[in-house]
């Protein structure tokens, strides 16, 4: 007898041909790989990374040379006090061009005076140190701010003699006649009036009256004689 396996056959090969999977394409249809960009650009940018670094590092260390001990005031120093060495400290700065007052050169600053007022942390120039000793015993050194047209519109500087005159009422008294002139600053206040700030160096028992008056706003001065600025003087 003749079997006819025709038909059981074909749909084997059909269920085998439904379950296959797809052959793989041939080796030379692949698509090539995306070319790899990233890693030089990162192997560029560290490098830039390293040379400004390096920059950075330099341009630093050389502000760091350009760098020089110059003097400090250590604690405050009173106008006329006599300057010791516990009173001088030292700072780095970038001094070039400037008055400030060199570290090497403390030795010459001890014994000198202090021609205005320091804070404890100011920078020591030039302008401040006199080798003149205004306070004398039974002297004292006053603080006046002095508005315009109570100062002559010369001004005033180091070493002028003056005298300090009481006013109020249309009046005026002397009331020291021959204070010395210590130091002078020019600024203006908050209103843009031209103000003097002098440090003026009085008799001790007129101290008190004569801050008592720069307070008030009662306090003018005329010149008596114009001095020599200690500078000058210091040669």
């Amino acid at each position: 007898m003749t079997v006819n396996t025709g038909p059981a056959t074909d749909a084997g090969v059909d269920r085998r041909a439904r379950g296959a999977r797809p052959a793989a394409p041939a080796r030379g249809d692949r698509l090539p790989p995306p070319p790899r960009e990233r890693r030089p650009l990162l192997a560029a940018f560290a490098v830039l990374l390293i040379v400004g670094g390096a920059a950075v590092a330099g341009l630093l260390a050389l502000r760091a040379d350009a760098r020089v001990p110059v003097l400090v005031a250590a604690r405050d120093i009173g106008a006329g006090e006599e300057i010791t060495a516990d009173a001088l400290g030292t700072t780095p700065v970038a001094s070039e061009g400037t008055l400030l007052v060199p570290a090497s050169q403390q030795e010459l600053v001890v014994g000198q005076y202090a021609r205005r007022p320091v804070s404890a942390g100011q920078l020591l120039d030039t302008t401040m140190l006199t080798r003149l000793s205004t306070l004398t015993d039974g002297k004292v050194a006053v603080g006046a701010a002095l508005a315009a047209g109570r100062v002559p519109a010369s001004g005033l500087q180091p070493g002028d003699i003056v005298q300090l005159v009481r006013v109020g009422d249309g009046q005026g008294e002397v009331v020291v006649p021959d204070a010395l002139v210590s130091s002078t600053v020019q600024a203006g206040d908050s209103a843009g009036t031209s103000v003097t700030t002098a440090t003026l160096i009085v008799d001790e028992d007129a101290g008190a009256s004569v801050a008592g008056l720069a307070a008030e706003s009662r306090l003018a001065v005329v010149l008596v004689e114009r001095g020599t600025p200690v500078t000058a003087e210091e040669g």
